[in-house]
Formats: C-alpha cells, sequence, structure tokens
C-alpha cells in the first residue's frame, strides 16, 4: 500500500514540471533582462487596464450610436499599438532611446485612442473620461514632470478638438454644456496630475540622495572599523578576516600563506624620551616605509600597539 508521501510525489512532479514551463514561456514573452521585463510588465498592464474602455464601445455599437466597423477598426489599432510597442521592447530597440520605457509615446497613444473612443460611445461617453486620468496615473510612475506636462497638454487639446466636433455634430449626445463641464473637468484633473507628479518626482529625488548618504556613511563606517586610523593600515579585525579567508583558501587546496609578526624595538623607550607625538609619528612613517618595500601580493596591518602582522 503506498504512503501518502508516495502519492504526493506524483502531484509534487507534476507541479514543478508546470513551474518550469511557466518560467520557460514568462522568459520567452518578458525576456530574462529584469529592466526590459519590468517594461514589458508594465506595458502589458497598461494595455490590460486599457481594454476595459472596449466593452464600452461594443456597447456604442449595440446601441447603435457607433458603427460596428469603427469599433473594430479602434480594437485593430489598439492591437498594433500594443504590438508595435511590445516588439520595439522585447526586440531590445527601445534602448536607442533616452527613455527606454517609451512612456511618453505609449501615453500619448492611448489618450489619442481614448479620445477617439469617447467620440464613439455616445450616451456611455463620460466613462471614457476615467480612463484618460488611469493613463495618466500610470504615467506619474515613469515620466519625467516635464514629459507629463507634455502629456497633459496633448491629453487637454486632443480633448478640446473631440468635445467640440462632437458638440457641433452630434449635439443630441453630446450637449454643448455638458462638453464644456467635461472639458473644464478634464483640464482640472490633467493639471492636478501634473503637480503632484512634480511632488512625485521630488520626493524620489530626496529619497535617492538620502540612499546615496546612506551608502555613504556605511561604507565610510566600514571603513573606518577595517581599518587603523592612526596608520591608516588595515587594523586586528581586517587582519584577523584576512587569515581566516587564506586559511579557508588553502584548507581547500589554494596557495600556501606566510604570516609573520614584527616589533619595533625600542619603541616604549621613544615614547617615554620624546612623547608620544613622536612615538606616532614613529608608527606612521613604518607604516609607509613598509607598505613601499612590501610586494602588492603581500598584505601589512597594524596588530595592536608597535605590532604588525
Amino acid at each position: 500500500m503506498p504512503t501518502p508521501l508516495a502519492a504526493q510525489a506524483p502531484f509534487d512532479t507534476v507541479s514543478d514540471h508546470a513551474a518550469d514551463w511557466l518560467t520557460r514561456i514568462g522568459n520567452v514573452v518578458l525576456t530574462t533582462d529584469s529592466r526590459q521585463r519590468r517594461t514589458l510588465g508594465l506595458l502589458l498592464l497598461a494595455a490590460l487596464v486599457s481594454m476595459t474602455v472596449m466593452p464600452l464601445l461594443v456597447y456604442a455599437a449595440i446601441l447603435g450610436v457607433a458603427k460596428p466597423q469603427h469599433v473594430a477598426w479602434l480594437a485593430a489599432l489598439f492591437g498594433v499599438f500594443v504590438l508595435a510597442f511590445y516588439t520595439a521592447i522585447r526586440s531590445g530597440y527601445n534602448r536607442r532611446f533616452r527613455d527606454p520605457t517609451l512612456a511618453l509615446p505609449q501615453v500619448i497613444s492611448a489618450q489619442s485612442l481614448i479620445a477617439a473612443a469617447y467620440a464613439m460611445t455616445g450616451p456611455v461617453h463620460g466613462a471614457t473620461v476615467i480612463m484618460l486620468c488611469l493613463v495618466m496615473v500610470f504615467g506619474m510612475f515613469s515620466l519625467r514632470p516635464v514629459a507629463l506636462r507634455v502629456a497633459s497638454l496633448y491629453t487637454v487639446t486632443v480633448m478640446g478638438v473631440v468635445m467640440y466636433w462632437c458638440a457641433h455634430h452630434q449635439s443630441a449626445l453630446y450637449p454643448a454644456s455638458l462638453e464644456l463641464f467635461n472639458f473644464a473637468l478634464t483640464a482640472i484633473v490633467m493639471i492636478a496630475i501634473s503637480q503632484l507628479s512634480g511632488q512625485l518626482m521630488n520626493m524620489r529625488t530626496r529619497v535617492k540622495t538620502q540612499k546615496i548618504a546612506l551608502e555613504q556613511a556605511l561604507a565610510h563606517i566600514k571603513e573606518m572599523a577595517a581599518k587603523d586610523e592612526l596608520t591608516g593600515l588595515p587594523n586586528r579585525r581586517r587582519m584577523m578576516t584576512l587569515l581566516q579567508e587564506h586559511a579557508t583558501r588553502h584548507a581547500r587546496g589554494g596557495p600556501r600563506f606566510y604570516v609573520c609578526i614584527i616589533d619595533l624595538d625600542h619603541f616604549k623607550s621613544i615614547n617615554d624620551t620624546y612623547g608620544h607625538a613622536a612615538g606616532d609619528a614613529v608608527l606612521r612613517a613604518f607604516a609607509t616605509q613598509a607598505q613601499q618595500i612590501l610586494r602588492t601580493t603581500d598584505m601589512i596591518g597594524r596588530w595592536g600597539g608597535e605590532e604588525f602582522l
């Protein structure tokens, strides 16, 4: 009779194979480069979110407000845009540009398609305004403030043109007073997002500056912990670490190494006769001379007092 562990083994094997295949598919679709993978992931996520406008177009076609062929053309154009950006990023062509994420062209393309959808969706066209804001929120995390302002200005301009056209040619579905309100709302939201983007960039800059300062402070602390303050040589702790590393390497069949303790004679009498400042000068002079004489493969450190290893 098979044990529970034996019965579970085939399922574990299937699970491992499935995970392996998913990993391989992910590597093929999203590449193994972490930056490219992240950029492609954001593109596909944005495309998935943008696809939520498609049900509105279908509903408008069912109501007879939008022509089915127009909806089909817009859906096809959306697919072409996504495929073009995916190909550019997946092939590495995007690295030729200053912004390899291609965030600004993606935002401009998305806003253009949403503006077209606004003109097609008739009674439910107000829902597409939400999509405009959602695209800009995505842009906040990828675009610099200047680029986001350009995208905001483009959005306000293209929506103003579309709203003006709809109010004049489809006034029954797009009343001028409502379009004026929608335009004002769009402009206000775009301005607010631009301002928030500037604040977000300032926060990122401060965090990056603090991170760099912290890394520098940590490196300085590590250097101070590993060096003797007086002579500038590695201190006892650092030399102990090096000894352990060499001993471990030698135990694994590595090369032999030699250890030598140097004790400066009559150092105490120099301290007693001329003072500690003179003794410190002697230690620094010895450290300098020793570094100049020793080979580059040799290592010397202060072991303690007037002793060197």
